[in-house]
């Protein structure tokens, strides 16, 4: 009886995990969002520290370690003791992977961490349980 339970559990689990409409009505015919993600320049190199240094325009603020911050806060940004006011940015991520959006200051010290968007978590393809070190670069 255990078993045909279990696999009664099971069937509308796997209904739902594929791609093609399945029970739930998902639709495959929606574009995926664009992503503004980019990964940085072959020539780019890592320090040795997991962290890819700054590249390009712009100026380098720090590195920072984000926490989750505020989910119900929609948009791309981070909260960082490194700026004084809301401007134009960037972050790095340790996969490598370069994020625009908003470096906006979380009013701590210097030292302290920083609190990244969820948006934003998920664009760096970061684990939302990670403590990232991330590179911030000030484009204003």
């Amino acid at each position: 009886m255990k078993q045909i339970f279990a696999l009664l559990m099971i069937v509308p689990l796997a209904a739902c995990s594929g791609g093609v409409g399945g029970v739930f009505g998902g639709r495959d015919d929606v574009a995926a969002e664009p992503r503004i993600v980019a990964v940085p320049p072959a020539e780019t190199i890592a320090d040795g520290t997991g962290v890819v240094p700054p590249s390009g325009d712009g100026r380098f603020m720090g590195f920072t370690v984000a926490t989750l911050g505020d989910a119900s806060l929609p948009g791309l940004w981070i909260e960082t003791p490194l700026v004084t006011e809301d401007q134009a940015g960037r972050v790095v991520s340790e996969n490598g992977m370069q994020l625009l959006l908003v470096l906006r200051p979380s009013g701590g010290d210097r030292s302290s961490g920083s609190r990244l968007s969820l948006a934003a978590y998920q664009a760096l393809g970061i684990p939302l349980t990670a403590l990232p070190t991330l590179t911030v670069i000030s484009d204003a």
